[in-house]
């Protein structure tokens, strides 16, 4: 009875060790899939706001309805303030959405001020100076999304064996 319960004990704690490194892991795709979500949304809005002119609030709407990870709620949160005609500025509201819709630690610092001054992109009555600074800010989000893919490949799997590793260790020195 007493080497069952040890036994049950050591495959919890390899479980646990395994399933950290998978957590881990999946902390760094979603950080690649916000980023490349944020890309693709700026192209939309770029498309919506310049070519069909759009109001940003239905534009915004549309946008948010392809993201599947947190920035779909950020945009609808944009969307129904700039509506509510809060008397905000978009700048203000937009910072609000993103800081309250963001999870923490879902992005780094640069790449959250990136995030941040989308909004100086967004809010342009000049629809060619609009519609450059889109462009611009999609760049910037390819090249980010670029590295965190990279991130997610390189470190993932290092992740997923170190965690092997460790709760391999941990089993044996309870042995």
């Amino acid at each position: 009875m007493r080497i069952w319960l040890k036994m049950i004990g050591l495959t919890c704690i390899f479980a646990a060790c395994i399933l950290t490194g998978f957590e881990m892991e999946r902390r760094l795709k979603q950080r690649w899939m916000f980023l490349w979500e944020m890309k693709e949304a700026l192209r939309l809005l770029e498309k919506d706001m310049t070519w069909h002119r759009t109001p940003l609030p239905e534009a915004l709407l549309s946008a948010a309805q392809v993201c599947r990870t947190p920035l779909g709620p950020m945009l609808r949160c944009c969307a129904g303030q700039i509506g509510a005609e809060s008397g905000q500025s978009f700048g203000k509201i937009w910072q609000e959405c993103a800081r309250g819709k963001i999870p923490a630690g879902l992005l780094t610092a640069a790449q959250m001020q990136m995030v941040l001054d989308t909004e100086k992109a967004l809010c342009n009555a000049d629809t060619v100076l609009q519609k450059t600074h889109l462009q611009k800010q999609e760049q910037r989000f390819d090249e980010l999304c670029a590295d965190a893919q990279a991130e997610w490949r390189k470190k993932g799997m290092l992740y997923r064996r170190l965690s092997a590793a460790a709760g391999a260790a941990a089993v044996i020195l309870l042995l």
